[in-house]
């Protein structure tokens, strides 16, 4: 948005991004199966490294076609001691985190069914993370290494309550057979790309509102302002 004191003129501009590009985080402690999610999705192997506890810095790029489109996805892997270590109003490194991640669009949020801990800790994380990230993140909790059923200690049922709590979605994965990494993949992509359909058509409807109102009158024009478009939009809304 571009405003003009002198004129009390005011310009509406769309958001500027890459139409069919995102950015989504990978966030968990470390062994939780970041770097072996990252790796199904990118490659469709297995990898059983262990997951890099350094801040991220390395992105990589998965590309899908969804909704007709396709669309690139930038996965960033973050440890979350990370968030935790930043989470401070005087820390400076929580500055350099949020400009860092100012433009995430998802985040996939994992837990490790085989370890109550990581899943116990959910609630206070995700008050973390939303202060850290911007509200309209989209974000999806992901149980890792389903395929340890003898070892589970997290139930799909306590998973399931914790996920509706939040209104967010919920995978169990498993890297080593494969399953659900690419759902949980694609179900966030199609909620970006929605998402981001609507903003454009929003900035474009309020667009043709505000160039309207400001023609509606050549010989005794409103005076510009920054909620010009309310009372047109309102009206068409019902």
């Amino acid at each position: 948005m571009e405003i003009n004191d002198h004129e009390v003129a005011v310009v509406e501009d769309e958001p500027q991004y890459a139409p069919n590009r995102f950015k989504i985080l990978v966030v968990g402690r470390r062994g939780s199966g970041k770097t072996a999610l990252i790796r199904r999705l990118k490659d469709n192997v297995f990898s059983d490294e262990e997951d890099d506890p350094t801040s991220a810095t390395d992105v990589t790029v998965i590309v899908r076609a969804v909704q007709g489109s396709i669309i690139k996805a930038d996965m960033v892997e973050v440890d979350l001691s990370t968030f935790l270590a930043c989470d401070s109003p005087s820390s400076q490194a929580k500055v350099h985190f949020v400009r860092q991640y100012f433009d995430v669009n998802g985040l996939l949020l994992l837990y490790d069914i085989t370890n109550s801990d990581t899943f116990e800790e959910i609630d206070d994380v995700l008050r973390t993370l939303q202060r850290m990230v911007a509200p309209d993140v989209d974000i999806c909790i992901v149980g890792t290494k389903a395929d340890l059923m003898e070892s589970r200690k997290i139930s799909f049922e306590a998973a399931e309550q914790k996920s509706v709590e939040h209104g967010f979605s919920l995978f169990e994965t498993s890297a080593l057979t494969g399953i659900n990494c690419e759902e949980a993949l694609i179900e966030t992509l199609d909620k970006l790309a929605e998402r981001r359909a609507e903003v454009r058509e929003y900035w474009k409807e309020n667009t043709e509102v505000c160039n309207e109102l400001s023609t509606t009158n050549e010989h005794e024009p409103a005076e510009s302002n920054f909620f010009c478009w309310i009372p047109k939009f309102w009206r068409r809304k019902h």
